[in-house]
Formats: C-alpha cells, structure tokens, sequence
C-alpha cells in the first residue's frame, strides 16, 4: 500500500504537466479572452463609445481565443464586431460580413437557433441603414427600393416565425414607420 501512495504522489507531477501544456493552456486563454470581453463590453457602455478600437479588441480576442473553440463563441464575436461597424454607419462591410455570417450561422447552429436569429436582426438593421442613408442622400428609388424590400422580406420573416400574433404587431410598425417617413 505504501509503494502505491509513493507511486501516486511521484506521478501527480506528471499529470499537472499533461494537464498545463495540453487543456491548461486553453483554459488559461479562456481567462484571459473573458476578461478582454469584459473590458470591450465596458468600452461599449461609454457615453461616446470608439467603435474602431472595440473592433481592434474584438479582433485581438479573436486571436487569443484557442484554435479549439466552439463554432458559437467565433460567431457571436463576429456578430458583435458587425455591429460596431453598423454603429459607425460601415453598413456596406457590416452588411457583407453579416450575410456570410447568416449562411454559416444557418449552416451550423440551425436556422431557429438565437444566434441566427439575432444574425438576421443584424442583417434587417443594416439593410434598414443602407435603405435610409441612400433615401436621405437623396439617391433615385430605383437605388434604395431593393434595400428597403430586403429589410421589409427580412423582418417579416422574423416576425412571422416568432410567434403567431407578432407578424400582425410587425405590420402596425412597418406602417407606423411608412406614414413618418411619407408625412414627417
């Protein structure tokens, strides 16, 4: 029995080693990437937030971020960095980067699933930005008309799948927004 606890207490050096270079490093990234989101998240909350810096953090946690992480983790950063270029009225980068999202988004997780969802909310807001911009800079309709279909189309389709009253409340809002910016 004695030979045994020897055994075992030189061999707990072995495993804290095993365990250091293979998960232990992954885990310490963990850390290390959770206080970065806390820190962007913060950035964020500011009165005037600098959006290119928090996309700078979001790429910076992309890189510390083990190779190993789950497909969701890589996406809902990609989802936040899209966001902050929408806030900085990057609309055609943040539009371009949220339909790739979308697809791969849909691919993995499903198309029901929160993260796609939220995707597609994205994906509504900067086709609605890209529709607002072009009308106020006053661009012909021809322009902005297939902007503002791809908004209408999406934001039907989230509304219609959420639940059986909403597509009904969506329409109220959609001709609420129509009328404010036929009659302001």
């Amino acid at each position: 029995m004695r030979k045994f606890f020897t055994l075992l207490w030189l061999l707990c050096p072995v495993a804290a080693l095993y365990y250091h270079f293979n998960e232990g490093q992954d885990q310490l990234a963990r850390v290390k990437a959770r206080q970065r989101v806390e820190a962007i998240r913060e950035m964020e909350r500011a009165k005037e937030p600098d959006y290119a810096l928090i996309i700078e953090e979001y790429d910076k946690l992309t890189a510390e971020l083990p190779k190993s992480e789950r497909p969701l983790v890589k996406h809902q950063i990609r989802l936040a960095k899209a966001k902050a270029r929408l806030e900085m009225l990057d609309v055609v980068v943040a539009t371009d980067e949220l339909t790739l999202l979308l697809q791969e988004a849909a691919q993995v997780h499903g198309e029901d699933a929160k993260l796609t969802r939220a995707v597609r909310e994205a994906l509504g807001k900067s086709y609605y930005y890209a529709t607002y911009l072009l009308k106020t800079n006053g661009a012909a309709e021809s322009e902005w008309r297939p902007y503002a279909e791809r908004t209408r189309q999406i934001f039907r389709f989230l509304a219609e799948h959420q639940e059986p009253g909403a597509l009904a409340k969506y329409e109220e809002r959609v001709a609420a927004e129509f009328e404010k910016t036929v009659h302001p």
